[in-house]
């Protein structure tokens, strides 16, 4: 009897040694579908110049096999005579590189290109400020509408924004409404927050200060709160942030400043300047740092987790090119390399690993021809 027990314990303890160890295979290998996952790449366009139309045609960028596929897919069309060159060579107002887009209402969506698709009549007496499941209508001196999705349904609200007061370098008192302009708005939960840059001229100086408009949709209060600016921070009004140069990934903005673009993390309500993206172009793209023109280094959209910026390469007799890095928390997760002749993609050790043959429309001159998501938008901009 007991060699009987002695057998059943032992077969048990096998049992249960081979459970925990299925368990804990599973529990790594659900992580790393996970990652993978986070790591699958994004969607973006190249705008394809033909004699009377402009075509945005799709492509995806794998980020984790280092691939770029072409989606065989238009995004939209634009009739060259509809419109003048400036303007259809913008990019969307908003997209999330899925099935959000809002697009000028000359734009002609294609068929095949399926989701909610928000057309727009440009110009526009009211300035709209776009992202995804929220938008800001001004209607006249701090009043709004506020347009949410909720239940699957549009939702409008009135939004009156009480004038706040703050002091200056200089000891003296400013407004934000008349010293500062809207940057962008996020949307989570049953909390908006709005971000305010502000510019105000000082002894020899113009110095800058961002604020938060934290709006409670339930309580219908808002909450002022000064974002905390360290010193090396460039911001500038040279440079100032908008909603269409600014992007937001979950409870960040990322808006962009005379050196590195930066976040503006709402929890901390600090301004953290991506320090990380320096260090990368002296390894990537070091030839930028002697361009013939000085460069900024842009913020191209975001992607889910993924940030996207840019640095252009200008040359005194050929098309500029582009390099485009993909972030995730400040640390590199690929580069792309546009050029007149087409992309190439870039590994960690700085080695070409694919390269594909999508040229440039030579009338694009020195103006960008790729397009990465970003939620963040406004009609001002396509005026």
């Amino acid at each position: 009897m007991k060699e009987k027990e002695q057998k059943f314990k032992q077969v048990l303890s096998l049992f249960i040694i081979f459970v925990l160890t299925f368990i804990m295979t599973c529990g790594c290998s659900t992580e790393e579908k996970k990652e993978k996952v986070k790591l699958n790449g994004s969607p973006f366009a190249i705008l394809e110049e033909e004699e009377e139309e402009v075509k945005a045609k799709l492509y995806y960028w794998d980020l984790e096999h280092k691939k770029i596929k072409d989606e065989s897919k238009i995004m939209y069309t634009i009739l060259k005579k509809e419109v003048p060159k400036e303007i259809y060579k913008k990019s969307p107002i908003s997209w999330d590189g899925k099935g959000h887009l809002v697009i000028p209402s000359y734009a002609q969506v294609s068929q095949e290109y399926q989701g909610n698709v928000e057309k727009v009549e440009i110009p526009l007496q009211e300035r709209i400020i776009w992202r995804k499941d929220v938008k800001l209508v001004s209607k006249e001196k701090d009043k709004y509408i506020l347009v949410f999705t909720e239940n699957s349904k549009n939702k409008e609200i009135e939004l009156v924004i009480p004038p706040h007061f703050f002091k200056g370098n200089d000891g003296k008192e400013y407004r934000i409404g008349e010293t500062g302009t809207v940057a962008g708005i996020i949307k989570k939960g049953n909390e908006v927050f709005i971000l305010y840059s502000c510019f105000i001229p000082g002894a020899g100086e113009i110095y800058a200060k961002l604020f938060i408009a934290k709006y409670d949709l339930k309580a219908e209060k808002i909450e002022w709160r000064e974002v905390e600016i360290p010193e090396n921070a460039e911001l500038s009004p040279a440079l100032p942030p908008l909603p269409d140069n600014t992007t937001s990934i979950e409870k960040s903005f990322f808006i962009p400043t005379l050196t590195v673009p930066a976040e503006v993390d709402i929890d901390s309500m600090k301004l953290k300047p991506i320090n990380n993206i320096i260090e990368y172009q002296k390894k990537y793209a070091s030839e930028t740092l002697k361009s013939a023109m000085p460069v900024n280094i842009e913020i191209l959209g975001s992607y889910e987790d993924i940030l996207f910026v840019g640095i252009q390469m200008v040359k005194p007799t050929e098309p500029p090119e582009l390099y485009v890095f993909a972030l995730k928390d400040g640390q590199m997760m690929g580069l792309l390399r546009r050029t007149e002749k087409g992309i190439e993609l870039i590994d960690q050790e700085n080695k070409v690993v694919e390269t594909y043959d999508i040229p440039r429309s030579s009338s694009f001159g020195g103006e960008r021809d790729i397009i990465f998501p970003n939620t963040s938008g406004t009609n001002s901009m396509m005026e």
